[in-house]
């Protein structure tokens, strides 16, 4: 695939697939799966038409990308208590932050050298460490646990193959299949990761994989679980472009009241889920709902 550069867009870097087409290539009519009884709260950066939250800690800090518009280079923010801190990766083309430990740590990635490769962070709200897996021009960090332990996805701009880095080693991890694009996205504190290979999400633990599909959808991205084993993602079926929660072999539609696309990309151990959504395909609004616990999928 070709990695887009427009802000929009830049959040589908890490999910593997271009937003803008997700829409276009869908199943067959899916079963109806119950909607999750949640309240949705709207975040948006002041004076942005795109707001994404991509991650959340334990206690609420929240980190995605922002811009003017859907062709702006992607900027990140942390919220924490009500306030936005805007940053950038230095010498960057745009800054995605996509996770958020307890201790305050944010990993992310950024485009540079002309959007001709991709490199990874880790920031303090201080200093920004870069990450760079050997020979790569790729190297996309998603998510990270409280241990520092990132998932993402590295290669080159036209294939990736998923990874842990615990330390400074980076361990592979593929799912069984043939793929062009394998990420890791999402990984709590038991060391369990789910990522997607090109349209098909998977649950990685000791070793061991297991699919996860929405039934009847064509795209099922899985981007973020936490330590209740609860994941979080979207997909896209004939019904609609939704996000989903998963627990013990149920699955929940998470999607914002009148939303045409909605997107669960991160929860943290509360239960409560980041993603965005859109009425308009124009402008992106964030958001945070209530949290979501196993007595839901009973």
């Amino acid at each position: 695939m070709t990695f887009p550069r427009s802000l929009a867009l830049t959040l589908i870097v890490l999910l593997g697939v271009p937003l803008l087409y997700a829409p276009l290539i869908r199943a067959q009519s899916a079963p109806a799966i119950r909607d999750a009884n949640l309240t949705f709260t709207t975040i948006d950066v002041p004076g942005a038409g795109v707001t994404n939250v991509l991650g959340i800690n334990t206690a609420g800090d929240m980190v995605g990308d922002y811009g003017a518009d859907s062709s702006s280079p992607a900027r990140g923010f942390l919220l924490r208590d009500g306030n936005f801190t805007l940053f950038d990766y230095p010498g960057g083309n745009d800054t995605v932050p996509v996770g958020i430990n307890d201790s305050g740590v944010i990993s992310g990635s950024s485009f540079v050298r002309n959007y001709t490769g991709i490199v990874s962070f880790l920031y303090n709200g201080n200093t920004f460490k870069t990450i760079r897996a050997p020979g790569k021009t790729v190297t996309l960090a998603n998510g990270i646990n409280n241990a520092g332990i990132i998932v993402g996805g590295y290669g080159s701009l036209a294939a990736t193959k998923g990874f842990v880095r615990i330390g400074s080693s980076f361990k592979t991890i593929l799912p069984p299949g043939e793929y062009i694009n394998v990420f890791g996205n999402g990984i709590n504190n038991f060391q369990q990761v789910v990522g997607a290979g090109d349209d098909t999400g998977f649950f990685y633990s000791h070793g061991q994989f297991k699919t996860i599909a929405v039934p009847g959808a064509s795209i099922t991205k899985p981007l973020g679980i936490n330590d209740t084993r609860i994941i979080v993602g979207w997909y896209s079926a004939v019904t609609c472009v939704c996000g989903f929660s998963f627990m013990n072999g149920k699955y929940i539609k998470v999607s914002y009241p009148g939303a045409m696309y909605t997107f669960a990309l991160g929860i943290n151990d509360s239960g409560q889920i980041v993603g965005s959504y859109t009425l308009d395909q124009q402008t992106y609004h964030g958001f945070v709902t209530s949290p979501i616990t196993a007595a839901d999928f009973e």
